[in-house]
């Protein structure tokens, strides 16, 4: 049994792994716990005004992750608490039907995205263990990234573009290219005047500008 001890003031479970530790928010033991009672119809596994922040707290995850696990839910894909119900409808019909897609990430309360680049770009699997959650696989692999489902602001289908998920805040990043004085990358990228990336060439701005804005270019273009 892993030893659990507490950072109140950063509000986590600090796990001891034997070789290092990991965390877990007191927010994401609750959110998820009551999102299984939800779905299980046990409203014992949901926590109370004091089961937030105690070690009594992470327990009550624990238990709930363990309900999950030995009910005929477990079969199936477990989306974040929080995740867009047509968002986890999609993730899942694009994953039965192994179709590519380039997922854009942000805040969902803004609508402003991340602009990521990495693990946007491949097909949708899932995960192992009591809680199957999606998994973006990029081209070649075999395994992937735990989505962050519900930070999804768009789902893109590779092939023809199309929009397949919208988040009703989304906005497409405010980006433009301007020329720098640096001489080895002399094209910056910026958003609201602030430089977010820069190149060799303008070409490649270009591709990174259309990529953040959904466009399905492939990021090697940029990189």
């Amino acid at each position: 049994m892993n030893k659990i001890s507490i950072n109140a003031e950063q509000q986590l479970y600090v796990i001891d792994c034997g070789e290092g530790y990991t965390c877990f928010g007191f927010a994401n033991a609750r959110d998820h716990a009551n999102l299984i009672a939800h779905k299980l119809g046990r409203a014992d596994l949901a926590f109370t005004d004091e089961d937030h922040a105690p070690l009594a707290g992470y327990d009550k995850y624990c238990n709930a992750v363990d309900a999950w696990s030995q009910s005929p839910l477990t079969r199936t894909t477990y989306f974040d608490p929080g995740t867009d119900a047509q968002a986890a409808k999609v993730l899942e019909s694009c994953r039965t039907r192994e179709r590519k897609v380039r997922l854009i990430l942000g805040d969902t309360h803004s609508g402003e995205p991340w602009l990521e680049e990495h693990d946007v770009v491949g097909r949708i699997g899932r995960s192992l263990g009591p809680l199957r959650v999606p998994l973006l696989i990029e081209p070649g692999e075999h395994g992937g990234s735990a989505i962050p489902c519900g930070c999804l602001l768009a789902i893109v289908d590779w092939a023809s573009g199309d929009l397949l998920y919208r988040h009703g805040a989304y906005r497409e990043a405010d980006l433009n290219i301007k020329p720098s004085a640096d001489v080895e990358r002399p094209w910056d990228v910026l958003r609201r005047e602030e430089v977010v990336a820069s190149f060799r060439d303008i070409g490649q701005a270009g591709a990174y500008l259309a990529f953040m804005r959904g466009a399905t270019i492939e990021p090697r273009v940029f990189r």
